[in-house]
């Protein structure tokens, strides 16, 4: 339970607009968090997953962990924390990627071709202008499927609305 609680605490979000004379409109912080459940098999009998989805663990971003000589086992998943990131068109932005649990090696914003590595313990700051509106996937690809946030860049028009 505390482990869930401190993962929590870690997933919270801060947004905020950057002070004047900075370089960019908005700066976005963004955590890599791993949710991380641990079961004693007396109360809760290990489940068939892997059985009914022999693929679940084949991109990494999900694991689970037979019972061990105790009977304990774990479920865990790998995301990033907000799920979507929302900013206008023409904004200069800056993803401020903090690496909680694990490393990121190849993560990338598609279709702005912005790739990045994210450690553990590590800030890591990307500076881009969101200039094409739309809905692209910011992607760590050791940890898929379930480590994908979606950047949300809003027209212009739909800011003047």
């Amino acid at each position: 339970m505390r482990n869930a609680f401190h993962l929590a605490a870690a997933a919270l979000v801060a947004i905020s607009v950057s002070a004047q004379g900075d370089s960019v409109d908005r700066i976005i912080t963004i955590t890599s968090v791993e949710y991380e459940m641990r079961r004693s098999q007396e109360r809760t009998p290990f489940p068939d997953t892997l059985e009914t989805y022999p693929d679940l663990e084949a991109g990494g971003g999900y694991r689970l962990t037979p019972p061990d000589n105790t009977g304990e086992w774990r479920a865990r998943s790998y995301q990033w924390a907000p799920g979507v990131i929302v900013v206008n068109e023409g904004e200069r932005v800056a993803l401020e990627f903090f690496g909680i649990n694990g490393d990121h090696h190849s993560t990338l914003i598609e279709g702005y071709d912005l790739e990045f590595v994210v450690r553990r313990g590590e800030l890591t700051r990307v500076v881009f202008t969101a200039d094409k509106p739309g809905l692209f996937n910011v992607i760590c690809a050791e940890h898929q499927p379930s480590m994908t946030a979606q950047l949300l860049v809003q027209p212009a028009s739909a800011k003047e609305s």
